[in-house]
């Protein structure tokens, strides 16, 4: 693949993150303002996660930006555990702005207040719309950072989904609790995935074992293999849960250092298998030493 391919290829996918920031970022005010208008907390609580979502687009089209950079003097690993400063970022708005939105729902449990169902409703259709238009600018991109921000983006939608449905059904039978009731599980669902992405974080951070390895099985096909007497040390981490590194450092019966070489061929591969790109990988044997 040429170089001139890899740019255009970066250009089309910043201007496609880049579409999909200004969209989000358009509707989230006209949401804001909605929620205020129809005096809905379900509306509040979804442009409020929309907020954090418009800046999670944001920090993608950056980081899209900075993904070509290579290792430098000071960042030996590259930029790629920098996505991770996003994700405390956008940790912070969401938690601050759902709590928030949960304490004045619960509030309305006791003494709810009318809505204007007519207007959730609108509001409702033109969110899809909006949420809809952004995801197909990014839907067809090879990159999973587009990727991501498009299933991002499809899963706003179903929550602006919910409050079409509950707005079609207060528009015929008044149900005031339906909107806190709404709001409440919008929030929690919300806070449940933050919680959930900063556990993925904290675990990249803390240089845990990616998720989608599993460390047992690798572990064991790596000291099965032919020419391994003795696997010594297997470290797994991530860089940002995408790229995967590992470290080796086993014990071989082979007595060649071209043997060697094919045996570690062999594991590159293995690993390659478990999503790992970069692996350093140390043998020592019977007249046998090389990294």
């Amino acid at each position: 693949m040429s170089h001139d391919h890899i740019h255009l290829h970066s250009d089309t996918t910043g201007k496609n993150i880049l579409s999909a920031f200004f969209i989000n970022l358009a509707f989230t005010m006209i949401s804001l303002i909605g929620g205020w208008l129809t005096n809905s907390m379900a509306i509040i609580s979804d442009s409020i996660h929309d907020l954090g979502c418009t800046l999670s687009i944001a920090l993608a089209w950056v980081f899209e930006r900075i993904a070509g950079h290579g290792p430098t003097q000071r960042f030996t690993f590259g930029y790629r555990r920098f996505t991770l400063l996003g994700a405390f970022v956008n940790a912070f708005i969401l938690l601050s702005g759902s709590s928030v939105v949960l304490y004045e729902s619960i509030g309305r449990m006791t003494s709810p207040e009318e809505v204007n169902a007519e207007g959730m409703l609108w509001f409702a259709l033109l969110a899809i719309l909006f949420k809809g238009l952004a995801a197909w600018r990014t839907w067809k991109g090879s990159s999973v950072n587009q990727r991501m921000v498009s299933l991002h983006l499809l899963g706003d939608c179903l929550g602006w989904v919910a409050v079409l449905l509950a707005s079609i059904v207060m528009m015929f039978v008044e149900i005031p609790l339906l909107d806190p009731i709404l709001s409440i599980c919008i929030s929690l669902y919300i806070l449940y995935n933050v919680v959930h992405n900063l556990i993925v974080a904290f675990r990249i951070v803390l240089e845990g074992v990616p998720s989608a390895i599993d460390y047992t099985a690798l572990k064991a096909e790596v000291a099965t293999l032919d020419g391994v007497a003795s696997l010594r040390e297997l470290r797994v981490w991530s860089m940002d849960n995408e790229h995967h590194a590992a470290e080796v450092i086993l014990t071989t019966t082979l007595t060649t250092l071209d043997e060697a070489e094919v045996l570690k061929a062999t594991i590159r591969r293995l690993l390659a298998q478990y999503g790992v790109e970069h692996c350093v990988i140390e043998t020592s044997g019977e007249g046998v030493s090389i990294r």
